[in-house]
This record gives structure tokens, C-alpha cells and sequence, in this order.
């Protein structure tokens, strides 16, 4: 039975999507079979960050109807022997799935793999209901503005009603060492307010922009940081762990120091 996590926030527009895709990613590349689903009804694009677009010829709402089997819905990546993607309904929205059909549809799926994750529709309405209802572990994407953090914090309470186990937590498009106080907190402060869990840190980087445009996730690219942060999240998820990122360039440097310092006392 496969662990069924729905990717939520309270905020628009803090990645859950780019989120998902790359978490998903990793995880199939560290040989989980990977379901991901696009519960975005009417306004789906995950999609795009998957670089599957074209290959969309059903999706949930197709079968919801009875007008194909699920696994005619579902699109396996061709680059990833483990990944698969079911894609959400332009014509549906929210309101018009019955939360019973959508969390029966996703228990269906988690028989054949590891990991199912659910890219959360925005907000606190019925699409995250239905999202926080069908699964059984969450993950709340926050960026570091105050306003996303008290909108995630509000989630965190919500998810209670849906989930017994306490949600991890993503801190996406950190602006790092360029955040001005006035606007932003920093990571220790989030986690003081919001007291869960930490699976990892991404930090703001146009590169990740570019690879939603190319529908290839950065997950993929290990000379950039942030593919290799996305990485380090899912390894944490995958062992239920919390353990802090250290960059390359940070590695290197303790390498070099600790060189340093043996080649020193060598010479004593």
C-alpha cells in the first residue's frame, strides 16, 4: 500500500506544483514507484513542469464519467521507469467531484505503487478537502513571506480533521542572504511558528523557471543546487528524516579544511 501525501498550502502561488513534480521525480529515481495527480480540477498544469502536455489523452474526469478505465488516464513518463502521472479534468471543478469518487479512485491507485502525490488545489475550499480526505500524510509548501507562513499555519490546523500524522514541511523560493527582514523571516523563525517538521529548503533561482518552460525537472540537473535540494527533501521523506541540506560548495570546503588541518599536524 502505498503512502498517499497530499502537497498543499494555503497561498497561492508558492510552487506546490513545481513541488510536486520534483519530489515525485526524486523519488522515482531512488527506485520508488511514483504516482503523481493533478487534483487541480479545472485549472491543472502539472503537467507542464512533467513535460507531458502532448501526451494527454484522458484524465480523472474521463473516468470519473465511465468513459475509459484508469489505467487508460494514467501517462507513464517514458525517461522514468517508475513515474506515472494521472492528469486532472478541465471540465470538472472542485465542487463537482464527490470527495467519495476521488478518494476511492486514489486508494485504487495506491495498491500499485510506493508513493501517490496529490498536487492540492489553492486555498481552504472543497478541492482541499478532497485532497487532505483522500490521503494519509501531507506536505505544506510555505515561502518565507509572513503572509504565506500565517496561510500555512492555518493549513497545518485544517489538515488535523484529515490526517493523524503531523504534516512536513517544504520552505520553497527562499531568497536566502537577499531577504530584508521587513518582508521575509528566516527558516529558524518559520519553524518556530509553524512547529513541524522540515524536509528541505529551495532557495529562488531563475533556472527553475526555465526548466518548468522546458518540462524537465530540475531534480534532474545535479550540477545545480537546487536539483540536488529536491533530492535531499525526498530522501528525507522517503526515511522519515529531518536532516539539514549542506551544499556542495559548503562540503568542499570542510574537505579542504579538514586537509588542511591533517596535512598541519603531520608536519608537527
Amino acid at each position: 500500500m502505498a503512502r498517499i501525501i497530499t502537497i498543499t498550502s494555503g497561498k497561492g502561488g508558492v510552487g506546490k506544483t513545481t513541488i510536486t513534480a520534483n519530489i515525485g521525480t526524486s523519488l522515482a529515481l531512488m527506485g520508488k514507484k511514483v504516482c503523481l495527480i493533478d487534483a487541480d480540477f479545472g485549472l491543472r498544469n502539472l503537467d507542464i513542469p512533467l513535460g507531458l502536455t502532448n501526451r494527454m489523452i484522458y484524465d480523472i474526469g474521463d473516468y470519473l464519467k465511465g468513459n475509459c478505465q484508469l489505467k487508460q488516464a494514467l501517462i507513464k513518463d517514458k525517461r522514468f521507469p517508475d513515474l506515472w502521472f494521472l492528469p486532472g479534468s478541465k471540465e470538472y471543478t472542485s465542487l463537482n467531484i464527490k470527495p467519495e469518487l476521488f478518494k476511492e479512485t486514489v486508494e485504487s491507485l495506491s495498491e500499485s505503487f510506493d508513493f501517490v502525490l496529490i498536487d492540492s488545489p489553492a486555498g481552504i475550499e472543497t478541492g482541499f478537502r478532497n485532497a487532505a480526505a483522500a490521503a494519509n500524510e501531507a506536505i505544506v509548501v510555505s515561502n518565507t513571506y509572513r503572509t504565506s507562513i500565517q496561510d500555512a499555519d492555518r493549513v497545518i490546523g485544517l489538515l488535523e480533521e484529515f490526517i493523524s500524522i503531523p504534516p512536513h514541511l517544504i520552505i520553497n523560493m527562499d531568497p536566502g542572504k537577499k531577504k530584508s527582514s521587513l518582508h521575509y523571516e528566516n527558516i529558524s523563525s518559520i519553524l518556530d511558528t509553524l512547529q513541524i517538521n522540515l524536509l528541505g529548503v529551495i532557495t529562488q533561482d531563475h533556472e527553475i523557471v526555465h526548466s518548468i518552460h522546458q518540462g524537465i525537472p530540475i531534480t534532474l540537473n545535479t550540477s545545480n543546487d537546487n536539483g540536488l535540494r529536491f533530492r535531499h527533501a525526498a530522501r528525507n521523506l522517503l526515511r522519515n528524516e529531518n536532516k539539514e541540506y549542506i551544499s556542495a560548495q559548503i562540503k568542499e570546503k570542510k574537505s579542504l579544511h579538514l586537509f588542511k588541518w591533517k596535512k598541519m599536524i603531520r608536519k608537527i
